[in-house]
């Protein structure tokens, strides 16, 4: 890789060793090594450009490739949900992150990146790529009618560090 070019380029062309979990003509999604949470995926266009408005083409299919990665965290590693972030970042190439949320996490804001480990980036890549590959996150989940004799079902309430919890990251965000 020469002096100076773009890390995202150098991992979309091969030159950088990474753990892709999808490519196709346009994108390459891959596992961050330093993750805010397990399984956190880096979705980058091939093409060189630094905001989503300098190829709008390209930037819609980088957000469907975005999202079919995170239906595929939501079967592949079960989180309790998914979030899709666009925010600059160290690296000059517009990227989509896809963080998978865990139970009893701390806000992804407040999350400190972690190293992550040869062997489970390679576990998780594995995992990703086979339902990826089998196409299970591509059909939407078919929403079922309920029966009319069903009674509603209620709602939890939330504790006072539940609220708060979720104020803070409103407000953080």
């Amino acid at each position: 890789m020469a002096e100076g070019q773009c890390v995202f380029c150098g991992i979309a062309h091969k030159q950088i060793k990474s753990f892709i979990v999808y490519e196709d003509e346009n994108a390459v999604a891959f596992l961050d090594i330093m993750p805010r949470s397990k399984g956190m995926v880096i979705v980058v266009p091939k093409k060189h450009y630094l905001e989503f408005d300098q190829d709008e083409e390209t930037t819609n299919k980088i957000f469907a490739v975005a999202q079919k990665v995170g239906n595929a965290i939501k079967v592949g590693l079960n989180p309790l949900t998914v979030y899709i972030s666009v925010m600059p970042s160290q690296v000059p190439h517009f990227n989509i992150k896809v963080y998978p949320v865990y139970q009893d996490e701390v806000p992804l804001v407040e999350n400190q990146p972690k190293q992550a480990n040869e062997q489970e980036l390679n576990s998780i890549s594995n995992v990703l790529k086979t339902v990826l590959s089998n196409k299970v996150v591509e059909e939407k989940p078919k929403v079922e009618d309920k029966p009319k004799d069903e009674k509603p079902v209620e709602k939890k309430k939330r504790s006072k560090e539940d609220a708060y919890w979720i104020k803070r990251e409103l407000d953080i965000a």
